[in-house]
């Protein structure tokens, strides 16, 4: 793996992402807010952008919706140098097609989604899944990549493409996120004739429910295909509701 790493965004998964990668690198992050305090707690050095493109992995921690105007900063800073370039986003299609075409030719491209958070992985992250799509890279750099995410950090690496990852998480992620957000809303309530199938929805509700709202609409909004989930979802529940009024 490469010495020198920088994170650019340092919300709350690039901070949980931080402390994991400080042990194995010389770790630099980036925002363009000043969080430089909170940088001290993960082991890593606060830094600007200039500097932060010069190391020779750069991870994109940022929302999808802001990235191509990260691009179109970083792109001109890379020019000449071979530095590896890897997104951490929840959809894959348009992030990666920003990296295509915005950075330098000689600028290598892996995406990764973790399919974790500060959450689910606040007691560890060994065995946690991570999509891997292998974009524009050299087979060494890429089985690097994989054997650090595999072999040192222990997460299960999942190979897929774009464009079948973000159709499987319309479901995983569109679906179940836009439930939890309407379940959420009705207030469930704490009771002792609580299911064992209700206080698991309940959890999982609550749990999802606690991400941002701009994470929120990046699954739903940046996702190609999860419109269309959405929609066979809200013509299933008329449907249900009809056949319940007229049996």
């Amino acid at each position: 793996m490469p010495a020198s790493v920088s994170i650019l965004g340092f919300g709350a998964f690039g901070r949980f992402m931080a402390a994991h990668l400080a042990p194995h690198f010389d770790l630099r992050v980036c925002d363009a807010t000043d969080l430089s305090a909170e940088t001290k707690k993960t082991g890593a050095k606060w830094t600007d952008l200039p500097t932060a493109a010069t190391s020779d992995l750069i991870v994109l921690a940022i929302p999808v919706q802001r990235m191509e105007q990260l691009l179109r900063q970083l792109a001109p800073l890379l020019a000449g140098r071979n530095t590896l370039v890897i997104d951490v986003a929840s959809v894959k299609v348009k992030p990666i097609a920003l990296m295509r075409d915005l950075l330098p030719p000689e600028t290598e491209i892996i995406g990764t989604h973790p399919l974790f958070g500060p959450q689910s992985g606040k007691h560890g992250i060994e065995g946690l899944p991570i999509a891997f799509c292998a974009v524009r890279a050299s087979e060494e750099r890429i089985a690097c990549v994989r054997s650090f995410l595999g072999d040192t950090l222990k997460l299960r690496v999942l190979d897929v493409s774009p464009e079948e990852h973000d159709r499987q998480m319309a479901y995983v992620q569109g679906l179940t996120h836009l439930v939890a957000r309407a379940a959420a809303a009705l207030e469930l309530p704490q009771t002792e004739l609580a299911t064992v199938a209700y206080r698991r929805f309940a959890e999982m509700s609550e749990s999802l429910a606690g991400d941002s709202w701009e994470l929120f609409k990046t699954i739903e909004n940046e996702n190609p295909f999860a419109a269309e989930v959405r929609r066979q979802f809200a013509e299933n529940i008329a449907k249900i509701e009809r056949q319940l009024r007229h049996p």
